[in-house]
């Protein structure tokens, strides 16, 4: 009994013989590869806490950028514009630009400026009875400098694009309420990078946009719903509807292409090849033409049908880059035979330029080319895109060739009377003498608005608006009212409201 309880003992305290499924101890390589992964795993760590860094501080240098106006008046053109960017394929869409202005950039700015003083400025709106404006409303919700900005052809909305990568849409309010507040209707978030230019369509029921994503977006107003992208090659820079049809739409590059795009067909993309970056463009009503503005200082004019230039103005002798061409809303010609609206063209076009100077031509029917007739000085331009706008009285506007039907939206209301005729949008505005002025709004490096009192003879700046604290991108008055917005690198917006001052009598 004792030995079998001993044999027994002896085989349950036997160590098991090594098999195949035994673990063999670790060998060295092992903990080799073990730690190699672990390593790799901190440094991958590591690595996307750096990029979240790096994109926070290239966001935090923009914004400190935006504060110091001294350094806007050196930089070269667009330069810090695009510091927001956390997109490394910004590099290589920067490559082989050019620099038209580098050296006028990097040296002292040797352009004598014509400022008007706030005692010459009071004498100029006495004797034209000018209007004044007066700050109406501010609007705040971008987080990221505001770049463009336009009203509506139905008056009703404010679109504006900023470097937060947003389009927002915005109700317009009452024009003629000082009380009347603007609301954030929609915000609009497809793009990648920042936002250059927005464009309605005529009948106020859709709205384009274009960014440094190289994409052109088109967007339904009334839902706020992403309708459509178009891939275009290097950054956009200006975009605009046909008039006549806004399933066609056009844009301008910085690689020197202007874009001819129908939405209809997809694949069908025309592209128009220039020799410079064009930096803003001009749609005829007759969808037919399109007037480009390019960073050469040329004006030119394009043949749609064709791809051909047909005409090309040289803006001033040194060639400085133009940033803008804003057409005057329709004026009559009084000598022209065919009075048919989808003919005829603004007659006055006014040019941004970098060398500090807005160019007003006249496009005159009895002239073959467009002349210089008025330069405006005060306001500055250099180095940045700086856009303007006009607004005219009710005695130059005429009906639209589009038939601006507003179907689901609501009727607009001016002045106390219902501007829809049989569904079609129209001033309401009477058609007093005051009421033929023209007047020319301009953003400006600069925190200021410049307004500027135009007529054929004359053309005199009434106005310097204060309020915004850093550059003034763009403006757009009200298509009926002399009401404006601007838009600034501070990322809001304000609406401007004016009065009219009553002519005074000198003393005999």
């Amino acid at each position: 009994m004792s030995e079998g309880s001993s044999n027994l003992t002896k085989k349950h305290s036997s160590p098991p013989s090594a098999g195949p499924s035994s673990a063999a101890p670790p060998t060295a390589d092992a903990f080799q590869i073990d730690k190699l992964y672990r390593d790799a795993k901190a440094l991958k760590l590591k690595v996307c806490v750096l990029e979240k860094e790096n994109a926070a501080l290239k966001k935090s240098l923009y914004e400190l950028s935006t504060r110091y106006n001294s350094l806007a008046h050196k930089a070269l053109p667009f330069t810090l514009d695009i510091l927001d960017a956390t997109e490394p394929r910004i590099d290589s869409l920067l490559e082989g630009l050019g620099d038209p202005d580098s050296a006028s950039a990097l040296s002292p700015d040797t352009t004598t400026v014509i400022t008007t003083t706030p005692q010459s400025l009071q004498k100029d709106m006495h004797r034209h009875g000018s209007r004044h404006f007066h700050l109406k409303n501010e609007i705040k919700g971008h987080t990221g400098a505001v770049y463009a900005v336009q009203y509506s052809p139905c008056g009703k909305y404010i679109a504006s694009g900023s470097f937060d990568k947003t389009v927002r849409i915005w109700d317009s309010g009452s024009p003629s309420s000082i009380s009347s507040l603007q609301k954030e209707l929609h915000c609009l978030k497809k793009h990648s990078l920042n936002v250059s230019d927005v464009s309605w369509s005529s009948d106020s029921t859709e709205l384009i946009s274009g960014a440094y994503d190289q994409t052109c977006k088109v967007w339904d107003v009334e839902t706020g719903k992403f309708l459509d992208a178009t891939e275009c090659d290097g950054f956009i820079q200006c975009v605009m509807f046909n008039p006549l049809d806004k399933n066609v739409f056009f844009s301008g590059t910085s690689r020197n292409a202007l874009y001819i795009v129908d939405r209809r067909k997809p694949e069908h993309v025309a592209v128009l090849r220039n020799d410079a970056m064009i930096n803003s463009l001009y749609v005829y009503r007759n969808g037919l033409t399109v007037m480009s503005a390019d960073s050469s200082g040329c004006l030119k004019t394009w043949d749609v049908r064709t791809g051909r230039v047909l005409d090309t103005i040289v803006n001033e002798p040194s060639r400085k880059p133009i940033s803008h061409i804003a057409w005057c809303p329709f004026t009559p010609d009084t000598d022209a035979v065919d009075d048919d609206p989808a003919v005829h063209e603004p007659r006055y076009v006014a040019i941004n330029s970098y060398d500090n100077v807005i160019r007003i031509y006249d496009r005159a029917y009895d002239v073959p080319q467009p002349k210089v007739v008025h330069s405006l000085k005060g306001y500055k331009n250099k180095n940045w895109p700086i856009k303007s706008s006009f607004f005219a009285g009710s005695p130059h506007h005429r009906p639209h060739p589009y038939d601006w039907r507003m179907g689901s939206h609501d009727e607009l209301v001016y002045n106390g009377g219902e501007v829809a005729l049989n569904d079609v949008l129209l001033p309401t505005t009477s058609s007093s003498p005051d009421e033929k002025e023209i007047l020319l709004a301009t953003g400006s490096a600069d925190p200021y608005v410049y307004v500027y009192s135009i007529t054929e003879s004359s053309a005199d700046q009434i106005q310097r608006l204060e309020g915004h604290t850093d550059r003034v991108y763009a403006v757009s008055f009200h298509p009926f009212e002399p009401v404006l917005a601007s838009c600034s690198a501070d990322f809001s917006i304000r609406v401007w409201y004016s009065t009219k001052n009553a002519r005074k009598s000198k003393p005999i």
